[in-house]
């Protein structure tokens, strides 16, 4: 693959690597994109929660009966094995 930066994250590139961060180009970019998915994941799990939480606050506030996590999960089509 061949991929073309620009100058400014090639110097980026070449700051990682002379820090000792990372042997070469590749593996910075596979540190990056490992770390940016890793954030994009966590990043759903907090609106995951954030859903949930909104959803208990909707029950509560028409007087009905709080729900467990797992039924309120169930209802948002929420697979609780992937959080």
């Amino acid at each position: 693959m061949n991929v073309n930066l620009g100058e400014y994250y090639e110097m980026k590139l070449r700051r990682l690597i002379v820090k000792g961060i990372a042997a070469n180009k590749t593996e910075v970019l596979r540190m990056a994109v490992t770390a940016y998915e890793r954030q994009i994941e966590e990043e759903e799990e907090r609106l995951v929660v954030a859903k949930a939480a909104e959803e208990e606050a909707r029950w509560k506030n028409r007087g009905r009966k709080s729900i467990s996590f797992d039924e309120l999960l169930r209802r948002n089509g929420i697979d609780k094995g992937k959080l």
